[in-house]
């Protein structure tokens, strides 16, 4: 026999072999080249560290409010001044009754250095000294009193200006001039201009991911501030399955501005398009030992990309992976009874 009718006769059943049953040309690509990493988001707001409603902590009338609505306020700044009039009345008459008491512990003290004298010649009882000595300590005693209602009045007169307790804008006005401040009533709305925080609510889902990113991004209109995360609440909404996430700027950001939070997730995702489902599951296409086999991702959703651990020189199986499984099974069906497909 000739070679050229041997050769004939053993490519001959090759050629007669059906389409699906011949070798499948197949090409693979390392995940590096073809992994993508996802960029999440989640609405986000700046709040301001401290807001605080400013209120008055006595009854008078508001007299002057040079605080007007979106001014920045140092510290210190008066905010409202009250009328203080009866608080001005109140401090002179403690201060004329602890005049008055001095005036007559120096009375109480002169008589008492008499009796001392008289008692030494036996003039006076003991008794009657002591009742001299006992008049000077009630005196003494009262002016401590009124010492303290002295402290009292002159606290209720600084009350009746109130100022702001740091650097803030004011938020909102509750009063106005000529109002009847009453104790606990707010009067205004003062917001901390520094270290405002950026609030977010992120799905539960993408907690892992957020904290293992290594940049996080407010975006509102065309300004990016870069952040970082300060905390993340321990405990997880039940309706919404989220949780808040509390960050903040390098720079300075402005209560109240709304946008967008982003990070870009740091673990290599298999796109879409080398999703395949075998068995009701889906997977992708993977070599192994030089061969290709299909690996299961029970994370993997149709249309989605899916986080994957393998390691980036992972060969997975690029051209011709569609026709894989058309391929394996035909012969697989035959000679193991699995389903077409499936990984071994």
């Amino acid at each position: 026999m000739t070679p050229v009718r041997l050769l004939a006769l053993i490519l001959l059943p090759l050629l007669l072999l059906p389409w699906p049953l011949r070798a499948a040309e197949w090409s693979p690509r390392p995940l590096a080249q073809i992994a993508v990493y996802p960029e999440f988001r989640a609405p986000a707001t700046v709040v301001a560290q401290e807001e605080a409603r400013i209120a008055a902590e006595l009854s008078a009338r508001i007299v002057a409010m040079p605080a007007r609505v979106g001014a920045s306020i140092r510290r210190g700044t008066e905010l409202v001044r009250l009328d203080d009039a009866s608080f001005r009345i109140e401090l002179e008459r403690v201060r004329a009754q602890i005049a008055l008491i001095d005036s007559r512990i120096r009375l109480a003290r002169a008589q008492l250095t008499q009796s001392r004298a008289l008692a030494a010649r036996g003039f006076i009882s003991a008794d009657g000294l002591r009742i001299r000595e006992t008049e000077v300590g009630v005196l003494q005693s009262e002016r401590d009193a009124a010492r303290a209602g002295q402290a009292a009045a002159e606290l209720a007169l600084a009350r009746t200006v109130i100022r702001a307790p740091y650097d803030g804008v004011v938020r909102e006005r509750l009063a106005a001039v000529g109002d009847l401040a009453a104790p606990g009533t707010p009067l205004l709305v003062l917001a901390a201009s520094a270290n405002a925080e950026v609030h977010a609510r992120v799905p539960e889902a993408q907690i892992n991911a957020l904290q293992a990113a290594g940049a996080w991004m407010l975006v509102a209109g065309d300004a990016e501030y870069a952040l970082q995360i300060r905390r993340v609440s321990a405990v997880v909404e039940a309706a919404g399955q989220a949780r808040d996430v509390v960050l903040q700027a390098e720079g300075v950001l402005t209560p109240g501005l709304a946008g967008e939070l982003r990070w870009r997730s740091t673990v290599a995702h298999l796109p879409p398009g080398y999703l395949q489902q075998r068995d009701g599951k889906l997977g992708a296409w993977v070599v192994r030992e030089g061969a290709p086999v299909f690996v299961p991702l029970p994370n993997a959703q149709a249309g989605r990309a899916v986080a994957v651990d393998w390691p980036l020189h992972t060969a997975v199986v690029d051209e011709g992976r569609f026709a894989l499984g058309l391929v394996a099974a035909p012969e697989s069906a035959q000679t193991s009874g699995q389903p077409s497909g499936s990984a071994q």
